[in-house]
């Protein structure tokens, strides 16, 4: 009888094995068609898989990360924060988790939350651009310019033929009010891409904020050269012409503001009118 016993026990525990066994085979398997999924940019299939792993192996740290990251590709960081926490109780040093979990509080508004993960992210990866970018806008957004400044500077050493990142060095600077070198770096920014537009405008803008007139209205000009559709350079020029005396200069700027702003800001233009009146122009 103990001998049956014994063999009874023995085949319930290579059954359970053999179970056991069998669900973490299926969890890899449906680990593997989430990832290729997330591949090919089937997100939704992709999510459904990796839930399905993770109901079948609740401690899948690889499966955990990949889900997290594909809601946070479909926009439900309220979904994937929960996510990145659990693999960062197993795997505290991944500076991905921490930094996309960073990310996330970010894209909700968390700014706490957000620094605390993204200064973890850039200790664990000091050289990864993505995370020190991160840092620096939400460092930005909260007017922290003095802290955003050496993550920005950071980004632009990493990678230092990076336009964008040379803008977002350019508007840390003005905050901090650093106008001099804000306009030296925008000038290295357009030297990269000489016809684009908005980096004008901004150098144009930066010498305004310094109180440059004259570098400021020849910034504007060459600007308006380029995109003349842009009808708050033509108003912010002629402010700069109006203050430079350069009368019939300015009226004829604020009248372009007109022409291209119509009827959609009535007040804004009705106050241009006046402007116009008082530096004896016409308005149209």
């Amino acid at each position: 009888m103990g001998g049956l016993r014994r063999g009874l026990l023995c085949i319930t525990l290579i059954s359970t094995a053999s179970v056991g066994s069998a669900y973490a085979d299926e969890a890899d398997n449906q680990y593997k068609k989430g990832i290729a999924a997330m591949q090919a940019g089937r997100l939704e299939e992709a999510q459904i898989a990796l839930e399905e792993a993770l109901r079948l192996r609740p401690s899948h740290p690889a499966a955990e990360l990949s889900l997290a990251n594909v809601l946070r590709k479909r926009k439900q960081c309220e979904k994937a924060i929960p996510h990145y926490e659990a693999v960062i109780k197993t795997q505290p040093d991944d500076p991905f988790a921490h930094g996309n979990l960073g990310f996330c509080h970010a894209t909700l508004a968390h700014s706490t939350d957000a620094i605390r993960e993204l200064e973890r992210a850039t200790t664990l990866a000091p050289n990864d651009v993505q995370w020190h970018s991160s840092l620096a806008a939400v460092y930005r957004q909260a007017k922290q310019f003095e802290k955003a400044l050496p993550h920005q500077e950071k980004v632009v050493q990493l990678d230092p033929n990076n336009t964008d990142a040379l803008r977002s060095l350019a508007n840390t600077l003005r905050g901090l009010k650093q106008f001099d070198r804000a306009a030296e770096v925008t000038q290295r920014a357009i030297k990269l891409l000489p016809n684009d537009t908005e980096l004008r405008f901004d150098l144009a803008v930066i010498y305004r904020a310094g109180q440059k007139v004259p570098q400021a209205i020849a910034a504007y000009r060459d600007a308006l050269k380029r995109n003349d559709r842009n009808a708050e350079a033509w108003y912010d020029l002629g402010v700069l012409l109006a203050q430079d005396k350069q009368n019939a200069d300015a009226v004829a700027a604020f009248n372009k503001y007109i022409d291209l702003v119509g009827d959609t800001k009535p007040t804004q233009v009705q106050g241009v009118r006046e402007q116009i009146k008082s530096l004896g122009g016409t308005a149209h």
